[in-house]
């Protein structure tokens, strides 16, 4: 790193990220809004941050050049930890997939728990759902979604008030769910949190082989920068990806699963520390049992490939369960038998199935919700 220092060689009017350039001059600065000694600085200052791009990054997960060097200019050194989580105070309409004459009403309180959420000031137990999108329901009618009718059930089974909490965010994987934990959770005083993850966990890893990662939409960082671009596109950012060669071979399969392992390990680990009982929850799901399944890729090998992590990845869950003493919800076994029913595409529930899995998941806790106090 010999070079830290870059001499401004011209003016520049847009903080040097963009050239200036003049409309009113003729010729070259006049055609392309910039003049020669502006596109050279630039081209300079991409040189040098590249050379120190090239430097740094492992040979493995090398990002383009360029994005990574609009990256270094966008964040300016300075990061933030991203508490992904769904916009306070949002008083909107979903409108499914599979159904676009179909609305439903999406409410969110001033923490970025979806609605209904606290119930009762003054309550004996608070319960708290985290995952992503299969955990947020945003085509379930509001009073049927798990989060919240597990509360009311739960209620009904033990003459408890009992504040449930949907903490679900789409796209959210686990390292966003133990942040959310850590940062909002915690100070609320949570006597069970339980947690479901797997398929975008499973995503996120084939991509990017960590969480800790420079991915905009699964990255747990983020830069101060207004600009929002992304280091690299969620539409292309698998054929971007610096692990596109390597989902089947063995050692990225196992190093992902360690990940996944580590950060199921961490959720437990500060659930315990805050008092609270952890609890791992599988996910109900149509992939496991469908020889067919595919993703977007559309490539057999891919699909047969990520349909087997996405069952290892379960068992990880189960695993780390038995290993850390927890308790766990089983929801892949409970609803397999049922999930055409229950499961409006891979992975999510519509009306019915959210019922029935509260159900299951109420009876379940209801051991535990009677020997916890307030």
């Amino acid at each position: 790193n010999n070079m830290r220092l870059i001499q401004r060689i011209c003016w520049n009017t847009k903080q040097w990220k963009l050239p200036s350039g003049s409309t009113n001059e003729k010729g070259f600065p006049g055609q392309n809004k910039f003049a020669h000694e502006e596109w050279n600085f630039i081209g300079l200052l991409f040189f040098v941050l590249s050379l120190d791009i090239l430097q740094d990054a492992p040979q493995a997960e090398k990002y383009s050049v360029l994005d990574e060097a609009m990256y270094r200019l966008r964040c300016h050194g300075k990061r933030n930890i991203l508490l992904r989580e769904n916009k306070p105070y949002q008083n909107s309409f979903r409108i499914p997939p599979y159904d676009l004459s179909k609305k439903y009403v999406f409410r969110v309180d001033g923490n970025g728990f979806v609605e209904p959420s606290k119930i009762h000031e003054n309550s004996d137990l608070n319960i708290f759902f985290l995952g992503g999108s299969t955990t947020e329901c945003e085509t379930v009618d509001e009073l049927n979604r798990f989060p919240y009718l597990v509360g009311r059930l739960l209620e009904k089974s033990t003459g408890k008030k009992i504040n449930s909490y949907n903490a679900g965010k789409s796209g959210n994987s686990s390292i966003h769910s133990v942040n959310n934990l850590l940062n909002k959770i915690v100070p609320l005083r949570p006597h069970i949190v339980v947690l479901m993850e797997n398929i975008n966990d499973l995503s996120t890893l084939l991509y990017e082989a960590t969480y800790w990662n420079q991915n905009n939409s699964r990255s747990n960082l983020s830069c101060l920068s207004k600009n929002n671009a992304s280091l690299r596109n969620l539409a292309n950012e698998w054929d971007e990806s610096p692990f596109v060669g390597k989902f089947s071979d063995p050692d990225h399969q196992k190093r992902i699963k360690e990940e996944y392992r580590r950060i199921l390990k961490l959720f437990v680990a500060v659930t315990k520390a805050s008092g609270a009982l952890p609890v791992l929850m599988t996910q109900a799901n149509k992939i496991e049992n469908n020889p067919n399944f595919t993703t977007n890729r559309g490539d057999k090998n891919f699909n047969r490939t990520y349909r087997k992590l996405y069952l290892e990845f379960k068992n990880v869950m189960i695993q780390v369960a038995k290993e850390e003493g927890v308790m766990l919800i089983d929801l892949a076994r409970e609803v397999k038998n049922n999930n055409e029913k229950y499961l409006y595409d891979s992975v999510h529930f519509n009306n019915e199935g959210s019922q029935f899995v509260a159900k299951i998941i109420a009876k379940k806790l209801e051991p535990a919700v009677k020997l916890k106090r307030k």
